[in-house]
């Protein structure tokens, strides 16, 4: 079983570090899709509602919480709705992305439906390669839509390597940001006005400024809010994590050489080992990529093929290792190499939470 608490003063601190970074005249979207990373929707929206200007969400359902835990800010789905929860949209006022050409007349026929007109951000495909319009199509679209059904408050781009390493990353992401950029230029010069116009993420706004550089005046930032760096470089401002995410040690063995250890005797001793089984596997989430604990500060490689409620860690040169322990996976002073998002993300769907408030000291 995997324990899971989630201070919200640390999110708090790390978007009011946030936000002295960015200039003053950027808007700042809290991500809070999938129940906020796994971190709680509305207690993290609650914590939050005075250092943020949007809310972006997966689903209707998710927004719709947002307004009964009493939170006034716009509401921007990530995902474009489908069928009658695109009309309820339309009807609740929340803010749609246009995904495809085809959404052009669906959104229209649905802002009929709803009787209300539809808030629409045209979404620029300059390399995501998923939702989102060619800049050719975005044209069209602007000179096919009803303005009495459909009101544009937004233009918006996907970033898809500002989190990358690589030379190539970088020079794509670049790229990218200038190609977005240029498309908003060419538009303004035609006289056409957009109020809100996003591209960067939490990987751009900590590591491209030109991604916050005027006519860019929003950014949407998940990740880095819950306390995890994403980009190329340093963060320029402290991200604290927010969760601290643990489970306990089951059992101490002392193994002899060539023992197998797990399912598949995938890891087999190279010599004498200790070994402590944790009492987690992939029914609480836990993903392969994860390749450590830390059990009384100190890192424990874990072994071997991952079970539906254990997993092995060598404890060899850890001293006084006992049952009941804890094993740390995540949390505060603990870095982690690559994106954490799909290992961390459904430990914390699949574990039970608690939430508080620390002060900092």
């Amino acid at each position: 079983m995997v324990h899971v608490e989630v201070d919200t003063a640390a999110i708090r601190g790390n978007l009011e570090r946030l936000r002295a970074w960015l200039p003053r005249r950027v808007a700042l979207m809290l991500v809070v899709k999938e129940d906020a990373y796994g971190h709680g929707l509305v207690p993290v929206a609650r914590a939050v509602r005075d250092l943020v200007d949007w809310f972006g969400v997966a689903w209707v359902s998710e927004a719709r919480a947002l307004r009964r835990a009493g939170i006034a800010a716009p509401v921007f789905l990530m995902i474009p709705p489908v069928g009658t929860e695109l009309v309820q949209a339309v009807r609740e006022g929340f803010h749609l992305p246009l995904g495809d050409l085809g959404m052009v007349e669906e959104i229209e026929a649905a802002a009929r439906r709803a009787g209300k007109q539809a808030l629409v951000h045209i979404e620029v495909d300059t390399g995501m390669g998923r939702f989102g319009l060619l800049p050719e199509e975005a044209e069209l679209a602007w000179q096919k839509l009803d303005r009495r059904r459909v009101e544009v408050v937004g233009l918006y781009s996907h970033l898809s390597s500002a989190s990358g390493h690589t030379l190539e990353d970088l020079h794509f992401t670049r790229a990218q940001v200038w190609w977005f950029r240029k498309f908003l230029e060419e538009w303004e010069h035609r006289g056409i006005e957009v109020p809100w116009r996003h591209l960067a993420n939490s990987a751009a706004v900590l590591a491209f400024d030109e991604a916050t550089a005027p006519p860019l005046n929003m950014v949407r930032i998940g990740t880095a809010a819950y306390g995890y760096p994403e980009g190329p470089g340093q963060p320029p401002v402290e991200l604290v994590p927010a969760a601290r995410v643990w489970t306990h040690v089951a059992a101490v063995r002392n193994l002899p050489r060539s023992w197998p250890v797990g399912y598949a005797r995938q890891y087999v001793t190279p010599a004498p080992q200790r070994v402590a089984i944790l009492a987690a596997g992939y029914g609480d989430g836990l993903r392969p990529e994860l390749r450590r604990v830390f059990i009384r500060e100190q890192e424990a490689p874990l072994l071997g093929k991952l079970g539906m409620d254990t997993v092995a860690a060598d404890v060899s040169h850890v001293e006084r290792v006992q049952r009941g322990d804890r094993a740390v996976l995540f949390g505060p002073g603990i870095s982690y190499p690559d994106w954490i998002c799909p290992v961390l993300v459904p430990v914390l769907l699949s574990s039970p939470r608690r939430w508080h408030h620390e002060a900092p000291t």
